[in-house]
């Protein structure tokens, strides 16, 4: 049987939460006791999703959608401050809302697109959500986390061979970028009780990033993103930061803890700085 982690009295929120790893993580949150305030661009979505809950939870009041676009400020900081009013605190981040390089592709075209033929309009707004969203989003949430001297930030990156892989220019910078960022907020948060770190399925992962009719068959279950979330967003991961968790290799029928080890390494891949200094000497 699963470990019991209890988030009872935690306040978190989960962007891209109506729907994919996103909804996974919000539930699995709430599951664990903590209230959720779930951010997306899908309002309907997140109302589904939102009365489900609700039922599931004897209709209390543990989930809160909020329709909010985070490549904009002025919607990042609303998302933050109807969080603490409606719940009165907040505790988790769970930077996940994502879009893929389809808005970079110029229209009637099919496959991926080379960096001098991306939609330049497109090419922006996928950093502006993938990089840009996350940080605002941390940017406010992150001083009433070091006021209540204790939270947790966990950014959805994705693997070193999809962000440096040909036809994903816009996907790769945004989600390197974020992997760095991790890294730099872990260092920046120190001994605030604060954490940061990056959470990736492990592998191409069956969520709407692939259309309608895409094969299915190989593509990893977004259900895997509930254990570890679970672990990172409690007071059973303290003092853990800069580092980044593959759920794909998380051993439920380990304890939580020693799962988490097995299934970490440090955020940005710093042994790859060493490599080189290495082949340098």
């Amino acid at each position: 049987m699963a470990e019991r982690i209890d988030l009872t009295g935690k306040v978190a929120i989960v962007t891209g939460a109506a729907s994919g790893m996103g909804a996974v993580m919000a539930s699995a949150l709430l599951e664990a006791g903590a209230q959720v305030a779930g951010v997306d661009l899908d309002a309907a979505g997140l109302e589904r999703k939102g009365a489900e809950w609700s039922r599931r939870h004897g209709n209390r009041d543990v989930f809160f959608g909020l329709a909010a676009d985070i490549g904009l400020i002025e919607d990042c900081r609303r998302a933050v401050a109807d969080t603490v009013a409606r719940f009165g605190r907040l505790d988790i981040l769970v930077n996940n809302a994502g879009v893929n390089m389809g808005l970079a592709i110029p229209k009637g075209a099919t496959g991926r697109v080379r960096f001098w033929e991306a939609v330049p309009e497109g090419w922006l707004r996928i950093l502006q959500i993938n990089a840009t969203g996350a940080f605002l989003m941390a940017r406010f949430a992150t001083p009433h986390m070091i006021a209540g001297k204790w939270g947790r930030i966990v950014n959805v990156t994705t693997s070193y061979d999809t962000m440096m892989a040909p036809g994903l220019s816009a996907y790769g910078a945004s989600k390197s970028s974020l992997e760095a960022g991790t890294a730099i907020w872990a260092k920046e948060l120190a001994d605030t009780g604060v954490t940061a770190n990056v959470l990736v399925p492990g592998g191409p992962t069956d969520t709407a990033f692939f259309p309608p009719g895409f094969p299915r068959d190989g593509l990893l279950k977004p259900d895997l993103m509930g254990p570890p979330i679970r672990w990172l967003a409690s007071e059973q991961s303290d003092g853990v930061s800069g580092y980044r968790f593959i759920a794909r290799d998380w051993d439920t029928s380990l304890p939580a803890a020693e799962a988490a080890m097995k299934a970490r390494a440090p955020a940005a891949w710093p042994g790859l700085a060493a490599a080189a200094e290495a082949q340098r000497k």
